[in-house]
């Protein structure tokens, strides 16, 4: 039992926000669960695809392709990133983190643009029926709840964009908005370009705005770039 609940709380430590998602996992053997503190010790690309090697039927290999496929992306390694997500899914098809981050992950991209759709949505009707668990605090809780629902709506919105439907694009990102991705400069930048492009001059200038007060230099100049257009 000590075993079991240092693990959950191993996990929670290396997977903030989204380790409320989690089943209840567990090692089955001692070897099992040094190899899977070895993996939170890193080098993660190295000893998780030892893990993986080692225990391909670990129910631990969920948090351990999570780990991956964001050490990946990290590393600008975006198709590595979401293989080691969809093997996440393959495991546990639910899990709403990596169906966002898989959803994230091709809607920045230029192809699979099908199934970017179909993990937002999935994603989407996940959060409408999750429950929080009695362990997490209820505000914690309804911070991650709020992120997820906003990258999916985001990730939609870069779908629906990319194929040409510029006003199913600005419903999702103005459903971002509304659910809690208040505080990201690119979804206010690309909502302000969308309002641009539709005439709607004023709303353009508020989302730009908040844009152009990005840390991120390139996404700053960007927008302060538009908003000179604009008049």
């Amino acid at each position: 039992m000590q075993r079991a609940c240092f693990l959950a709380l191993v996990i929670a430590s290396c997977l903030p926000c989204y380790s409320q998602f989690l089943p209840d996992l567990q090692a089955k053997t001692p070897a099992e669960y040094d190899a899977y503190l070895d993996v939170l010790d890193g080098p993660v690309l190295e000893k998780g695809a030892a893990f993986e090697r080692d225990f391909p039927e670990s129910s631990l290999l969920l948090p351990v392709c999570e780990l991956l496929g964001r050490e990946w992306r990290s590393r600008g390694e975006l198709e590595k990133a979401i293989a080691a997500a969809e093997r996440g899914l393959a495991i546990a098809p639910d899990y709403i983190p990596l169906l966002v981050e898989v959803a994230d992950l091709l809607a920045n991209g230029s192809y699979r643009l099908d199934r970017a759709a179909e993990a937002a949505q999935h994603a989407l009707e996940l959060l409408d029926r999750v429950k929080a668990p009695l362990r997490i605090a209820a505000e914690d809780w309804t911070s991650a709840v709020a992120k997820l629902r906003a990258r999916a709506h985001t990730a939609l919105g870069l779908v629906q964009f990319k194929k040409d439907d510029r006003d199913g694009a600005m419903k999702a990102f103005q459903a971002a908005l509304a659910a809690g991705g208040g505080d990201d400069p690119m979804l206010h930048y690309r909502l302000g370009r969308l309002y641009a492009v539709n005439g709607q001059l004023a709303d353009a200038r508020r989302e730009l705005e908040l844009a152009a007060l990005s840390p991120d230099n390139l996404l700053r100049d960007l927008a302060r770039k538009a908003l000179a257009e604009l008049k």
